[in-house]
């Protein structure tokens, strides 16, 4: 409970308004559903400025999606994105393969080739963790969005008002 709260105290002494704040935390968590590990960061960058929320906001809470979530977020989107697109289902080892392509000590671009003809050769399977990453990730987003603004006024004991 204790990394908890400082994890709330760190997002309340970021800059700006309680808004702003939990625009960049409702970003990150929605990007962090996304099967597209490698890009996070920046997506949670691009969606902080569309969203004019906190960047820096946005970076920590992509982090929600790490090793040890990883594997419960893709085979959550895989199963919500097939459920919703009425794809048949697949053979599930191909996401953890995935996962071990992401986590190889190899460099970049050769993690993206490996993963791009893993995907090429399985599209639907691919579709289905975009579309049920964004399924699963904008309730999520939208939550996370009123409970941290709700956390960082009570911190902050204040109406909105931004640190500057």
């Amino acid at each position: 409970m204790k990394k908890f709260q400082k994890f709330l105290w760190k997002l309340a002494t970021i800059d700006g308004t309680a808004h702003n704040i939990s625009m960049g935390v409702a970003a990150g968590v929605f990007v962090s559903f996304s099967p597209l590990v490698p890009f996070h960061t920046i997506l949670g960058i691009v969606f902080a400025i569309i969203l004019r929320g906190s960047k820096r906001a946005a970076v920590i809470c992509v982090w929600l999606s790490n090793p040890l979530t990883i594997p419960i977020f893709y085979a959550a989107a895989y199963y919500a994105g097939i459920a919703v697109l009425g794809f048949e289902h697949a053979d599930i080892g191909i996401i953890y393969k995935l996962i071990d392509i992401m986590g190889a000590k190899m460099k970049l671009s050769i993690k993206l080739e490996e993963a791009r003809l893993l995907l090429h050769s399985q599209m639907d399977i691919f579709y289905s963790m975009l579309f049920g990453g964004a399924v699963l990730g904008l309730p999520s987003a939208i939550g996370s969005y009123f409970l941290t603004k709700y956390w960082v006024k009570r911190l902050r004991n204040e109406e909105d008002i931004p640190i500057e």
